[in-house]
């Protein structure tokens, strides 16, 4: 999916002497060499590239894994007033810096990050999708539950975020609503790992072992990379 910084820089202008002169052009030269894309872009930067050249380099420094190099950019470029910006892009920079925060491990920043975009738009499906993700991964499952009963009335077809409504109610102990929320987001998406994981995870809640075994051991034959493949194990 592209990233959403990279569609606003469209919208901006930009200066008429730069090494990238569009966001297409970016895109490309990441693609090619994201490392010496991120010289480029930080080239541009200092000669006068402003905010497109900034979000350029971002994107870059994401592609090279650099998240969060990339999140701490973005977050300060979001926070300065003296970086003309639009709120709508303002509001997409802080939920991209939340996002990679989130990738990076930080949860806690992720969350900051997003609370500084709510105050600038409200939060779409995108949004609340990762407002759900950053409270699971600080274990704040009410949050999370909220997070997500708004965005599965809002997109019932998204199984992925089905399976991580399941996740939650499961752990906010309504296992039977898990299991029932999980099926579904399998009916939706019958190679989403997360789904067939839920719905093994609530099956061993509700005392389902057999069936639970079933399905944990199909997960694993389907998906012994995932990160979810060693909390598999451990319930086998």
């Amino acid at each position: 999916m592209r990233r959403l910084f990279l569609i606003a820089l469209l919208a901006l202008p930009l200066p008429a002497r730069a090494a990238i002169t569009s966001a297409e052009e970016c895109t490309a030269a990441i693609a090619a060499d994201p490392e010496a894309a991120r010289e480029d872009a930080a080239l541009w930067s200092r000669t006068g590239g402003g905010v497109p050249a900034r979000l350029c380099e971002a994107a870059a420094l994401e592609a090279m894994g650099a998240t969060a190099t990339a999140a701490q950019l973005l977050s300060g470029l979001a926070a300065n007033p003296n970086r003309a910006m639009p709120a709508a892009l303002r509001a997409i920079v802080f939920s991209d810096a939340a996002r990679l925060w989130l990738d990076a491990g930080k949860p806690d920043l992720a969350a900051e990050a997003l609370a500084q975009a709510d105050r600038l738009a409200p939060a779409d499906a995108a949004g609340l999708k990762l407002r759900a993700r950053i409270a699971a991964a600080r274990e704040d499952w009410p949050a999370a539950l909220d997070a997500l009963d708004a965005l599965v009335a809002a997109t019932p077809g998204d199984a992925e975020a089905r399976a991580l409504h399941a996740a939650a109610l499961r752990h906010s102990g309504r296992a039977e609503a898990a299991r029932a929320e999980a099926d579904h987001a399998r009916a939706l998406d019958p190679d989403l790992p997360a789904a067939l994981f839920e719905a093994a995870a609530a099956r061993a809640e509700l005392g389902e072992t057999d069936a639970a075994v079933q399905l944990f051991g199909d997960f694993l034959e389907a998906h012994p990379d995932s990160p979810l493949a060693p909390a598999a194990r451990a319930n086998l």
